[in-house]
Parts: C-alpha cells; sequence; structure tokens
C-alpha cells in the first residue's frame, strides 16, 4: 500500500481564508470588523498596553515630538493632496482634451473621489469621530490626561470633537490602497505592496505619537476597504465605460461651444441653453398655454426658507405681494434660526396687512426642513417655494403655478430652471458636475434641480418621503409617486446683500449620501394602483 500523500500546500486554513476574501470580500470584511471589535470589546486592555509602550511618564509620547514621526505624517497628508488633485484632473481633463494622454480615466477619477469622500471623509470625519465621542490615548488619566478611557463603538466618551474613533489620517492612509486596482497587472503586485507600506507606516505612526488607539487603526483600515470594494464593483465594468462615454459626450459639446464662442462653429452658441429633453418639455409647456386650465387654485401659499436675510426679505416679500396680487395668497417666511432682525421685520410686514406668516424654528435645522414646516404650515392648496436670498425672481411665481393648472392632474411638479446663472464659475461648474452625476443615477429628467422657484400641490409635497436634503431631489421624488414633470425657464439674479447661508462643502458630501439614499428609494418604489373608496351599496 503507498501512502496517501498530505494535502497540498494550497489547502492551507491561510489559503482558504484567502480564496473565500476573493470570493466574497464584503462578507469577508464585515466579519472582519465583527472579530476585530468582538477582541478591544473584551479584551479592552489590548489598546492600553499598546500605547502603553511609546509611553514616557512625565515625557508623555516623546515620538510626537520626533522629526521622523511629523515627516511621516506630513507625507501622508501630501500623498493624500496628490492623489485628489490626480483625481480632479481625471475628472477635468477629459472635459477640456478630446483625447487626454495621461492620467485616469473619468470613472476611474469618480471612484477615489468616492473612496475619499465616504471613506475618510463622511463616515470616519463625519460620523464616526463626532458621534462617539472617544478620547485619544494622550488624553486619558492612564497617560496624564483627565479623561476616562472607553472602548470601541461606545458613545459615552468625553471627547467634543476631532476624537479617536476611528482614525481619520489612518483611514486616508487606508484609501491609498483604492489605488492599486488601477495599476498594470505586471506592476501591481510590486507597487501594490509599496503602497501597502507607506499607507501602513502612516498609519501606526498615530498610534506611536499616542493620538490613536490601536483599534482606531485597524478599524478604519477595515471600513475604508469595504467602501473600496464597493466603490469598484458599482463603478467598474459596463457602468464604467458608460460614465467614460458621458465625459466624451460632454467633451465634444464643450468643443462645439467654445467653437461657436471663438467664430469657428456659428455664432448662436449658448453655454446656459437648456438641453434636449428641456426643449421638449417646453415646446409641450408652451403648447399647454393655449390650454384653458383644468384646475384653478383658490390660495397659493409661498413657502420662503429664510436664515438671517433680513435685509432681502424686505424688498422679496413685496416682488412677490406685487406678482400674485390678482391671486389669494399667503406668504410663510420659514425664520430657520435667524438672529438679524427678521422676526421684528415680519411682525412690522404683518402689522402693514401684508399677508405674511412668520414659522420660527428655535434653531437652525437646514434649507430641506424649513420648506417642510413651511409646507406643513401652509394653508393653500398649491405651494410654490423660493429663495430667501433673493436670487429667485417672483415674477415667474404665477406662471409656475397656471402651468401647473393647465398641466392637470398627471403633472405633480412645475420645477424652474435657472438661465444667466448669477453665482460664481467655480459654483456654477460645481452644480453643473453635481447635476450630471444625478441624472445619470436617478434619471429624474431635471438638468437644475438647485433652482428654488418650484409650484406643486400641497396634498403631493405633504406625501413626499422626507430627509434632509430632500429639495433637492423633488423631481425624481415626484416621479416616483407615478406623476410627470414640467419644467419653465426663469431668470436667476444676483444677491443683493449677504452670502449663503447654507454650505457648499456641507451639501457636497452629504449630497452623495442622499443620492444613495435616493437611488434606493426609487428602487424600492411600486407603481401606484388607481385608487378610489368603494360605496357601502356598491360592496359585494
Amino acid at each position: 500500500m503507498v501512502a496517501e500523500a498530505p494535502p497540498a500546500p494550497d489547502q492551507s486554513v491561510f489559503t482558504r481564508i484567502a480564496k473565500a476574501a476573493r470570493a466574497r470580500p464584503l462578507s469577508t470584511l464585515l466579519a472582519a470588523i465583527v472579530a476585530t471589535s468582538i477582541l478591544f470589546l473584551i479584551v479592552p486592555t489590548l489598546d492600553i498596553i499598546v500605547s502603553g509602550a511609546f509611553y514616557a511618564g512625565k515625557a508623555g509620547f516623546p515620538t510626537a515630538r520626533d522629526p521622523v514621526s511629523l515627516m511621516i505624517r506630513e507625507f501622508g497628508m501630501l500623498a493624500t493632496t496628490g492623489v485628489l488633485l490626480v483625481a480632479l484632473a481625471g475628472i477635468i481633463g477629459p472635459l477640456l482634451f478630446a483625447r487626454p494622454r495621461f492620467g485616469l480615466r473619468p470613472h476611474q477619477s469618480i471612484y477615489v473621489l468616492l473612496v475619499y469622500v465616504l471613506g475618510p471623509g463622511l463616515l470616519v470625519n463625519g460620523f464616526l469621530k463626532e458621534y462617539f465621542g472617544r478620547p485619544r490615548p494622550r488624553e486619558i488619566t492612564e497617560f496624564g490626561g483627565p479623561e476616562e478611557f472607553t472602548s470601541v463603538w461606545v458613545a459615552t466618551g468625553g471627547c467634543s470633537g476631532n476624537c479617536s474613533f476611528v482614525s481619520g489620517e489612518a483611514a486616508a492612509a487606508a484609501a491609498l490602497l483604492c489605488l492599486i486596482p488601477l495599476l498594470p497587472r505586471f506592476d501591481r503586485l510590486t507597487i501594490g505592496l509599496g503602497i501597502v507600506a507607506v499607507a501602513a507606516i502612516v498609519s501606526f505612526n498615530r498610534v506611536l505619537v499616542g493620538a490613536h488607539f490601536l483599534s482606531d487603526v485597524v478599524l478604519s483600515w477595515i471600513i475604508v476597504l469595504m467602501i473600496i470594494v464597493l466603490m469598484k464593483g458599482l463603478l467598474f465594468g459596463e457602468r464604467g465605460r458608460r460614465i467614460d462615454a458621458y465625459f466624451a459626450l460632454a467633451s465634444r459639446r464643450l468643443a462645439f461651444y467654445r467653437g461657436r464662442l471663438f467664430g469657428t462653429a456659428g455664432a448662436n452658441g449658448n453655454p446656459d441653453a437648456p438641453s434636449a429633453f428641456h426643449a421638449t418639455a417646453m415646446a409641450s409647456s408652451d403648447s399647454d398655454s393655449r390650454r384653458p386650465p383644468a384646475v384653478r387654485f383658490k390660495t397659493v401659499s409661498v413657502v420662503v426658507p429664510a436664515k438671517n436675510e433680513a435685509d432681502n426679505l424686505g424688498f422679496l416679500i413685496d416682488e412677490i405681494t406685487t406678482a400674485l396680487k390678482d391671486r389669494d395668497h399667503e406668504i410663510l417666511i420659514v425664520d430657520d434660526g435667524s438672529d438679524d432682525g427678521t422676526g421684528a421685520l415680519l411682525a412690522r410686514l404683518a402689522g402693514e396687512d401684508k399677508p405674511v406668516r412668520h414659522i420660527r424654528h428655535d434653531r437652525s435645522a437646514g434649507q430641506s426642513r424649513a420648506i417642510r414646516s413651511g409646507v406643513l404650515f401652509a394653508r393653500g392648496d398649491v405651494v410654490a417655494t423660493m429663495d430667501g436670498d433673493g436670487q429667485n425672481d417672483p415674477a415667474f411665481i404665477p406662471d409656475l403655478v397656471e402651468t401647473l393648472e393647465r398641466a392637470g392632474p398627471k403633472v405633480g411638479l412645475v420645477a424652474g430652471q435657472r438661465v444667466g446663472r448669477a453665482d460664481t464659475r467655480v459654483k456654477k461648474l460645481s452644480s453643473r458636475f453635481a447635476n450630471g452625476v444625478r441624472q445619470f443615477i436617478l434619471n429624474d429628467k431635471t438638468r437644475d434641480t438647485g433652482c428654488g422657484l418650484k409650484a406643486m400641490r400641497t396634498e403631493l409635497f405633504r406625501q413626499l418621503p422626507y430627509f434632509d436634503g430632500w429639495h433637492r431631489y423633488f423631481p425624481a421624488l415626484v416621479l416616483r409617486e407615478g406623476y410627470d414633470i414640467v419644467h419653465l425657464d426663469v431668470r436667476d439674479r444676483p444677491r443683493r446683500f449677504g452670502t449663503s447661508n447654507y454650505g457648499v462643502f456641507d451639501r457636497g458630501l452629504r449630497g452623495i449620501l442622499d443620492l444613495a439614499g435616493v437611488w434606493w428609494l426609487l428602487r424600492r418604489a411600486r407603481r401606484t394602483p388607481a385608487v378610489s373608496e368603494v360605496a357601502a351599496k356598491e360592496q359585494p
């Protein structure tokens, strides 16, 4: 008898784990988060032991002042900045050059940016570090600080901001690993190992200097790796080719407009011209203008969210009143925690018999919440919305309402579309990019959802699912309910007083999560059946 050969080396435990990780990476990473969390919850002193190895009593964490550690930290920040700049170039380049011969392709650039924004940006710095409040090692009593040690996933720490759980810089270093799938196959192993080594050194350096516990670093890596796997699955393959094709089309259109601008392709070009879909929608709207209204709304409720806009509201309310002088209307100014005399202004105007109602938030809750509060308090059967900064022209409100009346019950929303934007070039370019991404993912048939001028039946308005940021997704949410949309070109004006109270950067970060949530809502929607009440005598 010949003895059986021992199991082949590829059947070892580590090999089987590696195969399972390749086949089911998300499940493997989720299991790793659970296992790591259980380990540090069962043995919380493990964090103290590891950090204690670099603690030197009264000298604190001497490595924090070491030039090498400072250089490693600075290198990590420079690496992150460099990668983000390359990714931005990969988006801008294809729009400026028909066939760029360097850098990342558009879908690869979007993939890299989303990894950084969702991982180190939103999930780590935007949520985990702020919510759990875990003090850093150098802040706990074991290492000479005033705070008590807290374990992982325990939201009772004494830290009030920029806390320890989890490590933001380690997450940014781990995000460098998203470059590995973009490397040529023949260099992927060698260069990939170098990227892993650099990211590990930058990350563990945060433990050496007493800025983070070991668990902060390990969990930040696993979280970011999950984001990398998710974004790669979402943006590569056929969807990636569609994104690149979209950028190629946009590049050709930009070249066409540049040609017209410099006299090589005609003289009638207009970069703010409506899209083909918008032109079709407006053509149908023009034909509807000759049709008598299908319904006549009794009262128009104009909802205006405003935070510290007293200077603008003074003339804006007069303009609304003039525009709607032939219709029964009310003006609901939703005061989003203003402290600039907005209340005194509205009290004076109400005393002058202006149809103004003051809806006040005791603290600022954001534009979406302000619009929702106004809709809930509205007494009219149609709601028209507009921004409180004066950039929206109230003269278009009657057109919005009358278009909705003529369109009949199948149309749920008339959305203003800005032409001649009065914003800065950076804001206009970022808005166009955001609108393009939103249309690509949601197919909401609207080129400009940022325009505050909109008209919708009050009953439908109150049926839409609410979340912070919902006002940017009204077209998608209305389509989800089974209604159509009509667009109307409106004039944009420069702001007269003050500056924006709702930040562009915050909108961009939160908008990514909102976009994912609305996409999920659309995927979970079913076609609304015809609903009617059956009279008792008709019952079988």
